[in-house]
């Protein structure tokens, strides 16, 4: 088995599929999926570059381009002589440090340094748990590296009754005899291999560091070498390599050194740059909240709104803002702050949202207040604006930060300065806008400013928004937008980890509705950055469903068949998929000589799913796609197709599948009788010989009985003809 093979396999030992039900065409619901970058009211998610067009896969073998962009110009540490030296001698090594330290491009380069530039180099899950780790069967010569591993991923038990996910925070293994022996199992499975990995972590082991495994702090390099370097490289003139080493900002992440020396390579400006990547406020944001004046409750729901609510028009923009205003008010509003109120143009509002009486009036004759002239406000706060957004044919105008970097300073800002009161008005307003449906691109925003937001207070934004949503407590669209947020964390390196903590503890609770909601994250965007993590929690997902209702289990069959269509739709590896219940499908072949169990029952009835999913613009079934595109796993996909075709009570439903498939390919591909014919022969190679004329017969007149507007080759008849062809060949 190669590296390659090795990497997919993940997905394999525990994937798999009961009745003879028929699979649902359609009926899917739709979610929006995140292949690349985001954009958000010019606020920027994603960590792509020029370069590199979006994040897609975070697992499996990493390719030479990635390697060569990690350790292009690559400054090694003080530490990295230490660690080579440790990896070499034991196999592993552990990586300690906060983000931004150079983890990541060390632990590859440790790779190179120990296995050798030619070898595999293979990125496991970050959620791989120590047993796994000392029960994998390893490459010999290859390099393995765990990024940001998030602990031990051992089974909710009973605090997963209650249906709560808990803090999806990343943890250390606890210290101990129990720690240093699991450690020491690792570290002898890899010498058993002669293979070698690397684990980068953001927590040490809590208490003891275990003496099997050398847990190693990990320290970034001489910032000044790292910007010379990338400079020199790129033949950047020598005085505009001294103005930018010596403008890199003091206690500045090694990841934001890098990311603006790779700005001022591309030609900006080195005082630009590091203003851009201080890691540091901006002065317009220092400014705003350091005023000594303090801000009036307007001025704070105005930044509070425009954090979650980027790019929507002037009215949309003033009635969140009058509704935050009015939940906010009871936090605000003391009696000292009485005048200042009024002097705002309306009386402080009470709990209830409504303007209160001063002591000692009759409420009776109250006078009309003057109308609020919020928009007088806005334009006289320096972090707000406005542009011109084209629709069509028509433009509007939208509220937006002055410029995009400020959304994130200005929530960092907010949860440094106000009190745990002001964080429960902001929920109670978020809660009041998802009741009230908000619109995808309101949703959208929501969920990136949640995102923003769990960078600074991911706990809070876990316990206060994520767990809650994704129970249920706030209806459809709260599962949507949790997510969505786990959707945006993938999306950013220094997320991605806990995003799939988190789901998995989802998947992994008691309550049915967490359950659906891990499916859903699991099918899309966390599915694309994770595939081999999500084949196996939506495969445990679908067996427990299975016994419950059966809802339960058509979400789950329709989670599987989602995941594939977002796998094809992003040109990612879908066979990862397909290569996990074939793995089942073989597995009940070997240990059962007659009729499938319910698993093997469930592994044919979530393939029809799979090959009856179509594609949401065109309607084509995306196993169309998946066979033009990628030929060489024409076989993996015939042999599932054959084993759904011999389950008679599934067999009508496979045939048409397979018809639709057929006809769909001229779509697809310029060569559409070349893939009917490499299909064609595959199911001849997979099915029994005796079920070759059946097969030929039942299809043919199927493809009679539902004729076909669309012109050109005849799909179908290619495909049966190779089969025939095979057979003809065959010894008698």
């Amino acid at each position: 088995m190669n590296s390659e093979t090795d990497s997919r396999a993940d997905s394999r030992a525990d994937s798999g599929a009961d009745s003879g039900a028929g699979s649902s065409e359609g009926d899917y619901r739709v979610y929006n999926n995140f292949y690349g970058p985001q954009y958000h009211g010019r606020a920027h998610f994603g960590i792509a570059t020029a370069e590199r067009p979006g994040r897609a896969r975070a697992t499996g073998l990493l390719d030479g381009d990635e390697i060569d962009a990690l350790l292009r110009s690559y400054i090694r540490p003080d530490c990295f002589d230490d660690a080579a030296s440790e990896l070499s001698r034991t196999g592993i090594v552990v990586l300690t440090g906060p983000q931004g330290t150079g983890k990541r491009s060390g632990a590859v380069a440790l790779l190179r340094e120990t296995v050798g530039p030619s070898a595999d180099y293979v990125v496991l899950s970050p959620d791989i748990g120590l047993d796994q780790l000392a029960e994998r069967t390893f490459d010999a010569g290859v390099g393995y590296v765990v990024l940001d591993r998030t602990g031990t991923a051992a089974t909710t038990g009973a605090a997963g009754a209650a249906g709560s996910a808990g803090s999806a925070a990343t943890t250390a293994d606890a210290a101990g005899p129990s720690s240093d022996f699991d450690w020491r199992r690792v570290r002898d499975q890899l010498r058993r291999h002669h293979a070698h990995l690397v684990i980068t972590t953001v927590h040490g082991v809590a208490g003891r560091s275990p003496k099997a495994v050398r847990h190693l702090a990990w320290r970034p390099p001489v910032l000044d070498k790292v910007v010379r370097a990338r400079l020199v490289q790129a033949r950047i003139p020598q005085e505009v390599v001294d103005r930018a080493v010596a403008g890199i900002p003091p206690r500045c992440p090694l990841a934001v050194v890098a990311d603006a020396a790779q700005r001022i390579a591309a030609g900006a400006d080195p005082d630009q740059a590091w203003k851009e990547h201080s890691g540091s406020a901006p002065q317009a944001v220092q400014e705003w909240f350091g005023a000594e004046e303090e801000r009036s409750l307007r001025e704070i729901a105005e930044v509070t709104t425009l954090a979650f609510a980027p790019g929507i028009g002037r009215r949309a923009f003033e009635s969140l803002q009058d509704l935050l205003e009015r939940l906010l008010g009871p936090v605000y509003f003391t009696p000292e702050g009485a005048s200042g109120a009024a002097a705002d143009g309306a009386m402080a509002p009470d709990a209830a949202g409504q303007a209160a009486t001063p002591e000692g009036q009759d409420p009776q004759p109250r006078r009309r207040a003057r109308p609020v002239d919020r928009r007088r406000s806005l334009s006289r706060n320096a972090l707000i604006t406005t542009e011109m957004q084209v629709y069509g044919a028509t433009t509007r105008e939208v509220m937006v930060f002055a410029d995009s970097e400020l959304r994130r300073w200005v929530l960092q800002a907010l949860w440094r300065d106000h009190p745990t009161e002001y964080w429960d008005a902001v929920r109670h307003w978020l809660e009041a806008l998802v009741a009230a449906d908000p619109d995808p691109a309101l949703q959208l925003s929501i969920a990136s400013g949640l995102t923003l937001l769990g960078h600074i207070a991911f706990d809070e934004v876990v316990q206060s928004y994520l767990d809650p949503w994704a129970r249920g407590e706030s209806g459809e669209i709260g599962q949507t937008l949790a997510v969505y947020v786990l959707w945006y964390m993938c999306l950013e390196e220094t997320q991605a980890a806990a995003a799939l903590t988190l789901a998995r503890t989802w998947a992994q609770s008691l309550h049915p509705t967490l359950r659906g909601t891990a499916l859903i994250a699991f099918s899309g965007q966390l599915g694309v950055t994770f595939p081999t993590d999500a084949v196996k929690w939506l495969w445990a997902v679908l067996r427990t469903s299975a016994l419950e209702k059966h809802e339960e289990r058509e979400h789950g069959l329709r989670a599987w068949a989602q995941l594939f269509l977002t796998l094809v739709d992003c040109q990612e590896d879908a066979g990862i998929v397909l290569d996990a219940l074939a793995h089942r499908i073989r597995k009940e072949r070997r240990t059962r000589s007659a009729a499938y169990s319910a698993t093997g029952l469930l592994v044919l009835e979530t393939t029809l799913w799979i090959f009856t999913a179509t594609e949401r613009l065109s309607g084509r079934p995306a196993v169309a796609r998946y066979v033009a595109d990628r030929p060489e796993e024409a076989d993996v996909v015939a042999e599932l197709w054959a084993a759904v075709l011999r389950y008679r009570p599934l067999r009508r439903s496979a045939l048409s599948a397979l018809l639709v498939t057929v006809r769909g390919l001229h779509a697809v591909t310029s060569d559409p009788t070349a893939a009917a014919a490499r299909l064609g022969h595959a199911l001849a190679a997979a099915l029994p010989q005796v079920e070759h004329p059946l097969l030929t017969s039942e299809l043919g007149r199927l493809a009679v009985s539902r004729p076909t507007r669309a012109t050109g080759p005849d799909c179908v008849a290619a495909l049966l003809g190779a089969m025939n062809r095979v057979k003809d060949t065959e010894p008698r």
